[in-house]
């Protein structure tokens, strides 16, 4: 298995680049204590209002548009970890936050109601310290 990260952004929506998504990506579940290269498949896709506010009916009951959702496929130690699916139009934090924060969910990690004082946002606060600093 080889570690993988695969952006689709077919409309253009978002100003990722592979590179950064993958290195984004690879910095969280190292956070998390996985290693990437043990790890298997992640996609990326940015989407508009319509698509994600469907998949956040679809999947959580919740008929508004959001600005992020992790979907696990097979998990950490699959094949294909998982899906982060981003709404560059909701986004209320950086498109590269958003990123991590997909894949802290995809490796385990859970904020309930209040992100800001949770271990998640902790983490991902240190992931996007260790990405400017060029880690």
């Amino acid at each position: 298995m080889s570690f993988s990260v695969e952006l689709l952004d077919d409309a253009g929506l978002g100003g990722l680049d592979p590179e950064t998504v993958t290195r984004l990506c690879a910095l969280a579940f190292a956070e998390r204590g996985l290693d990437p290269e043990t790890l298997g498949e992640v996609s990326v896709a940015l989407v508009g209002e319509g698509e994600i506010q469907a998949l956040n009916a679809r999947f959580r009951e919740k008929d508004a548009p959001t600005d992020v959702l992790s979907f696990e496929i097979d998990g950490p130690g699959g094949e294909m970890v998982g899906e982060i699916v981003i709404c560059p139009a909701c986004a209320e934090m950086d498109l590269k936050e958003l990123v991590v924060h997909g894949a802290l969910h995809l490796s385990g990690m859970d904020h309930g109601e209040d992100f800001s004082s949770s271990e998640m946002a902790r983490a991902q606060s240190a992931v996007m310290e260790r990405f400017r600093a060029g880690g």
